[in-house]
């Protein structure tokens, strides 16, 4: 069995660490031959750093950042997939939404750049302390020539991410997609990279049966996950459009969702903080 896990709001909890209960799920996992991939919004780099200041990086198999713009296998720490923009996708996304705009930035695999010409927003600097990234300032110009920009991150009020994914999406032209990463974020890809563009990556390269993966996550950008995957589970503290969209829902992040849901896997029975989604069984709610 292959697990596909998002980190933040899934495998981390709200502090962004993982449990020492959970960390002890994920190694038994693995003695009993389960492998363990990390499919995330995150760069690559700050995916690696992360897990292994939780002391776990050596339990994955695999990391996918970028929501599957980048692929790292971790052994030997090969890249075995990427999916950059390029400076005509940069350009024509821009003629499209009119970037300046919105409150925004760009990810490299090793930094993140801002325009000179807007003011830098709040969650801008919090992405770049929290994934240890330089924020560097540069041209429009500059940046659009770069042709090592994985997506282009809109930012936002929480109350106001919603309806400027929709407004976002209205304007992009064919072949690009926005998508809600976290209460503050909305990235924008093409649209064939996507968290579940990544695990068929991954199984494909590796021979992977579909029906032999189970994929875990909490935001609109893991859906494609679950849909790739044999079996879809949603964490807790997802918002109920996001459960809708998995067979199953786990506990909160806070609660050790993924413990649940590894203990569910392995007896292939229904603990009773396991449930299956409302969609897909609304006969068969719990009380």
């Amino acid at each position: 069995m292959l697990l596909v896990t998002d980190l933040d709001g899934t495998l981390l909890t709200s502090q962004k660490i993982i449990s020492p209960r959970t960390r002890q799920a994920l190694a038994e996992f693995r003695q009993r031959g389960g492998l363990l991939a990390a499919c995330s919004a995150r760069p690559v780099s700050s995916m690696v750093r992360l897990l292994q200041q939780q002391q776990v990086d050596m339990l994955f198999g695999w990391c996918a950042g970028f929501n599957g713009g980048q692929i790292l296998e971790m052994t030997p720490q090969r890249i075995i997939h990427t999916a950059a923009l390029s400076c005509m996708d940069l350009r024509n996304i821009d003629r499209h939404i009119s970037l300046s705009r919105y409150h925004h930035h760009f990810f490299s695999a090793q930094a993140i750049y801002h325009r000179n010409d807007r003011l830098i927003a709040p969650w801008t600097t919090y992405e770049a302390t929290l994934f240890e990234l330089p924020l560097v300032t540069a041209e429009q110009g500059r940046i659009f020539n770069r042709e090592d920009i994985y997506k282009i991150t809109l930012v936002a009020e929480k109350n106001k991410t919603e309806a400027l994914c929709i407004e976002v999406n209205n304007k992009l032209p064919d072949g690009y997609v926005a998508t809600t990463t976290g209460e503050n974020y909305i990235d924008i890809q093409r649209a064939e990279i996507n968290k579940g563009y990544a695990v068929n990556e991954i199984i494909h390269q590796f021979n992977i049966p579909s029906e032999k993966v189970a994929a875990i996550g909490d935001q609109q950008n893991d859906i494609s996950m679950f849909a790739a995957a044999g079996i879809g589970i949603a964490m807790g503290n997802a918002p109920d459009a996001i459960k809708r969209q998995a067979a199953y829902v786990t506990t909160t992040n806070d609660d050790e969702g993924i413990v649940c849901a590894l203990e569910w896997l392995r007896c292939s029975a229904h603990p009773v903080n396991m449930r299956q989604s409302s969609t897909l069984a609304e006969n068969n709610e719990p009380d």
